[in-house]
């Protein structure tokens, strides 16, 4: 289902700033792996201290396997950051759902909070998490690129599909999650509990340039 917020945003309000792919970005957060009847899931969320558009945050929902033209893949199914930018260019250049939003954090020892707010005060989602034990280092090189290769259908008016192998090292420290509301966001995760938490203290994440499959002219 589209989410209201999740609409593009108009051109004559986001900064010019030129920003195709590819894309390589730094940061740290969190992600939980849930299961769910005939699918995984994958709640994240993150705060990059540097990307072609600044640092921004993001709240993310991608879900597996979805069918494509290059069969099943990931694909985000609802995400929202806190850059305008960040906004057109993830829309443009990989068909990422992006909206607007609102986060404020709060931070005390291994406890982190974040209230993310649509752009009119309605209340997406209040997360919090604790972190715990050390931090072992992480990549996705070992992993095949089906399973990390999202398949997204083209946005605003373009067609076809965009699919994007993404690649990730980091590292990682385990975590517990509490999803306080879920509401505006995606209200089943409040009554789910997940598989696997895990911190994301250190993350250097790329988007390369996509595999444009179908009727897609984003030039």
């Amino acid at each position: 289902m589209a989410l209201r917020y999740a609409e593009a945003v108009p051109t004559d309000t986001v900064p010019i700033h030129c920003a195709p792919p590819p894309w390589t970005l730094h940061g740290r957060g969190l992600v939980a792996l849930y299961r769910q009847p005939a699918t995984w899931g994958a709640l994240m969320l993150l705060r990059y201290t540097d990307s072609p558009v600044g640092p921004y945050d993001e709240l993310l929902w991608a879900t597996a396997p979805h069918s494509s033209p290059a069969g099943p893949r990931p694909q985000v199914r609802q995400i929202v950051v806190s850059s305008e930018a960040s906004v057109r260019w993830g829309r443009r250049n990989w068909g990422i759902p992006k909206g607007l939003a609102r986060f404020e954090w709060q931070e005390e020892g291994q406890t982190t909070q974040v209230r993310i707010s649509a752009p009119d005060g309605q209340l997406l989602a209040h997360l919090a998490y604790q972190t715990r034990g050390s931090s072992l280092p992480v990549s996705t090189t070992p992993v095949p690129a089906q399973f990390r290769t999202l398949a997204q259908p083209a946005l605003d008016g373009e067609t076809g599909w965009l699919l994007t192998p993404v690649s990730a090292v980091g590292k990682v420290q385990p975590a517990r999650l509490t999803v306080l509301d879920a509401a505006g966001f995606h209200a089943p995760l409040t009554q789910l509990r997940p598989r696997l938490t895990l911190a994301v203290p250190q993350l250097r994440l790329t988007f390369p340039v996509p595999d444009k499959v179908g009727d897609v002219a984003l030039e």
